[in-house]
């Protein structure tokens, strides 16, 4: 058979195999119909384009697992102020964007910052925007996406006053007067997202096109699109499936609109959007917050606030129903879970649909899994639930000592989080993502952060609870084949097999060689030279 694309190199890593091999990939049309060792001269023709890799790592596409996918088209498209130290240094970054090259539409938007990052650490005020945008609505989201901070015209078109009271799982930070100081945390904050992140169609697609430019330029092929936010659904399945029938997707898309919505309605979806690039493959919600903020649910309160175990984000009843629910109709959940409390409510919730309904096929999953008591890690693999971790969360801050895990949990708990090694024994698969926007979505840096648990200072030696690591191939599975198993798509997607889809990446480098000789900086520099996505060339370097 003449294949019209033959890639061959000396580092060909399948997704199935611990290591890579010296070989070949064959594509015909959307599929692969051949891989393996040697120069694959039998699928050599007088059209095949023959791709000579050399000694870069070829690689099934990235399935980013986690990923927003409109607020990451929009991380793409606005400023990024997460290099920004201090209050007045992001106001005047956004001064100077805005000045210089606004973005379309009315509201001012921009993401990363973080109190936690500033050098006085100090929650913002709506003043220091309000002193160059008194006229325009500006809303920034925070680098954890759990906060946003806004200006008084933002604060007015959302009717946010004194008066309003505190929505359940949120916080409106207030002045000595009542009120609103112009950051809003966890719930509160869709008292204003609901505004400036509501798009036209055309305006939503050129989102997508931004997040897919990007993503294939990563050589992500795939992603887990967790839509809910504070406000409702990010982006609309009937855009996504336009877009889809006019052919422009280069990225799969499994979407897992909100749990708590409307169950049925999710089935309707699930069978009108059911093509090769557009899935309904979960449903999804939030149980608590994050642990910086103290609004991550933990079993024991926080060491440097006695008496709070944490906020949480929607009723715990609504979610213990709806999960049961979702799983008699096949429908398989993702539940957010930073804290070791909402970990066992998850597995719980799980727990019970299936001594309920009985063992069906869907692929649970728990989000994040920062903290996981030792009585709850061995549960994943009994109840066959799969843990979705971004590694490079482990690195929120630049060095380690500013690291705010051993203040807000102690050190003997922060010395347990991302338990990543322990999920997988008990679980067997590992679903990897990066949580864009929360972080970029880069994967390279996720590998980084997996394979090392180090700060970018190179801190702590060993890293950071060094028993934890993962392997390079560990990472790379579950960067494709673990994701396809959740997606329950590992027939069709994830590895360099015969017969599924031709979604195929090439690093610039043998990032195998690199880590054997223990030079990890260079796999986090490491670029994609080509990707293809079911056969079709939608990126080259």
């Amino acid at each position: 058979m003449q294949a019209d694309i033959l890639i061959v190199g000396t580092s060909v890593f399948d997704g199935v195999a611990d290591e890579p091999f010296a070989g070949y990939v064959a594509v015909k049309g959307e599929r692969i119909v051949a891989a393996g060792p040697g120069d694959g001269a039998d699928y050599r023709g007088a059209a095949t384009r023959v791709i000579d890799a050399g000694g870069s790592t070829v690689i099934p596409g990235f399935h980013d697992s986690h990923t927003h996918l409109l607020m990451a088209g929009m991380y793409a498209a606005y400023p990024n102020l997460a290099d920004c130290r201090s209050e007045a240094e992001c106001a005047e970054t956004m001064a100077a964007v805005y000045a210089k090259d606004p973005p379309p539409g009315e509201w001012v938007i921009g993401f990363g910052w973080y109190h936690v990052f500033w050098d006085d650490k100090v929650m913002p005020t709506a003043e220091s925007l309000d002193r160059y945008f008194p006229d325009r609505p500006v809303l920034l989201l925070n680098a954890e996406a759990h906060g946003i901070w806004v200006n008084g015209k933002a604060l007015e078109l959302a009717g946010v006053d004194a008066s309003t009271p505190t929505p359940e799982g949120g916080e409106i930070l207030r002045l000595p007067d009542g009120r609103p100081s112009g950051v809003l945390l966890e719930g509160a904050c869709g008292l204003v997202t609901r505004l400036a992140y509501e798009f036209a169609p055309e305006e939503e697609k050129d989102l997508i096109r931004v997040f897919m430019r990007r993503a294939s330029s990563l050589g992500i092929t795939s992603i887990g699109d967790v839509m809910p936010y504070f406000h409702g659904n990010m982006g609309h399945l009937s855009v996504y499936s336009e877009m889809d029938k006019g052919g422009e997707l280069t990225v799969r898309i499994h979407a897992a609109p909100d749990l708590l919505g409307d169950l049925d309605e999710v089935l309707r979806w699930q069978r009108a959007f059911g093509s090769d690039y557009l899935r309904v493959a979960h449903v999804k919600q939030f149980v608590d917050g994050v642990s910086t903020t103290h609004t991550a649910l933990m079993l024991e309160p926080y060491a440097d606030d006695p008496g709070n175990t944490g906020v949480r984000l929607f009723p715990l009843d609504d979610i213990a129903r709806a999960v049961p629910e979702a799983h008699r109709r096949g429908l398989s959940v993702r539940l957010h879970s930073c804290g070791d409390a909402s970990a066992r409510f998850a597995l719980d919730c799980y727990d019970k649909a299936i001594a309920t309904h009985g063992a069906n096929g869907c692929r649970h999953t728990v989000e994040h899994c920062e903290l996981v008591s030792d009585r709850d890690i061995d549960r994943f693999g009994t109840l066959g639930a799969l843990p979705s971790v971004q590694p490079e969360h482990l690195a929120l801050t630049q060095t380690f000592a500013d690291n705010p895990y051993p203040v807000t949990m102690g050190e003997e708990r922060a010395a347990r989080t991302w338990p990543f090694r322990s999920l997988l024994r008990s679980a067997g698969h590992i679903a990897v993502g990066s949580d864009c926007p929360v972080v970029d979505n880069n994967p390279f840096l996720e590998i980084y952060r997996g394979v090392t648990r180090l700060h970018d200072d190179g801190e702590p030696a060993g890293g950071w609870n060094p028993t934890e690591k993962l392997t390079l191939s560990e990472v790379l599975k579950g960067y494709t084949m673990g994701s396809a198993w959740c997606a329950l798509r590992e027939d069709e997607i994830g590895s360099l097999e015969p017969g599924k889809f031709a979604d195929i990446a090439v690093i610039d480098r043998d990032i195998f060689a690199l880590m054997k000789s223990g030079d990890a900086e260079a796999v986090k520099s490491a670029e994609i030279v080509l990707t293809l996505s079911g056969g079709r060339v939608v990126y080259e370097k």
